[in-house]
């Protein structure tokens, strides 16, 4: 992502997009891959294996090129994602470069021939205009006069719904969705104007939160990856709306959002914590030759853990 080239807002440096779309990158391996899968349409198990490769290149002429995220999958295949906020006509041929010079490295030879394979590459479009490419496109005419045509796909991010986004596996982006209430938001001038957006961020919010929580529940992210997702969100509402003082009744629906998410991780801690304890407790029982039923009475964990603890199968 081109920093010169990220977000317009006067509240917040452009280079908060770049920052957390990074971190989006280095979710849970099963995140990342479930992604792969939705923006490339491929089919790789979420069990595989996520390696980040460096995305530096430094030509001959000692040109330096380098790109957002390159992932292998599995040590096998490469994907090189690109985000960006607005349009830039030299896209294709960046995508272009980025993608020949990784594929350099692999390159095979027979004879005088010399083949390389370009890498699958992706734009993401944060924000879109009528500008903003449905794919990128750059053609080349060799010496025999005869053009040769790259394509690379672009995703229009907020063109889509967030239930599409969910059903394409792209969850993981959603924190940017925030960006789709922006322009209303920044045009609003009367107080009727600020109380519509405000209601329509309020809905919103609702909307990316269940949306989450459902992708936590469908595999698309570890409950982690949840709680790291909509920190991040929360991270660019801050940027983004904090200071429109007419929206203090989102702020705190924003604050309450994240307290919750703080509040399960540290209920589920203790619990995990309490069980340890009486798992504990049960050893040192049984130990001293409680009867099975006994220990689970006193402990209450299930007779089925507690013939576990003492090495049973049966009651």
């Amino acid at each position: 992502m081109d920093p010169e080239k990220g977000g317009k807002n006067r509240h917040n440096p452009p280079q908060i997009f770049d920052r957390v779309f990074k971190r989006l990158m280095r979710l849970s391996s099963m995140a990342i891959i479930q992604f792969i899968n939705g923006l490339f349409g491929t089919g790789h198990a979420p069990s595989s294996g996520v390696e980040y490769l460096s995305t530096e290149h430094i030509t001959d002429t000692l040109k330096q090129w380098i790109g957002d995220i390159l992932i292998s999958i599995n040590g096998k295949y490469k994907y090189l994602i690109e985000a960006q906020m607005s349009n830039d006509e030299d896209m294709a041929l960046r995508i272009f470069n980025y993608s020949y010079l990784e594929g350099l490295k692999t390159k095979t030879a027979e004879g005088t021939k010399i083949r390389v394979r370009l890498i699958p590459a992706a734009v993401i479009y944060l924000e879109s205009d009528s500008g903003t490419p449905d794919e990128l496109s750059l053609e080349i005419t060799g010496p025999d006069n005869k053009p040769h045509e790259f394509r690379f796909p672009a995703l229009k991010f907020l063109e889509y719904s967030i239930a599409e986004l969910e059903g394409r596996k792209l969850s993981i982006l959603l924190p940017f969705y925030l960006l789709k209430l922006r322009k209303q938001v920044e045009t609003a001038k009367t107080g009727g104007e600020r109380a519509e957006a405000a209601g329509a961020m309020k809905t919103l919010l609702a909307e990316l939160e269940q949306s989450l929580k459902r992708s936590e529940q469908n595999g698309l992210m570890s409950r982690a990856d949840m709680r790291t997702v909509i920190g991040l969100l929360g991270r660019l509402y801050e940027d983004l709306y904090k200071s429109y003082h007419e929206f203090k009744e989102v702020h705190t629906m924003v604050e309450d959002m994240l307290l919750t998410v703080v509040d399960e991780a540290e209920a589920r801690a203790e619990a995990r914590a309490e069980a340890r304890k009486a798992q504990e407790i049960a050893r040192i029982l049984i130990q001293e030759g409680w009867d099975s039923e006994k220990v689970a009475a006193v402990t209450k964990l299930d007779i089925g853990t507690v013939l576990s603890l003492s090495g049973n199968t049966q009651a």
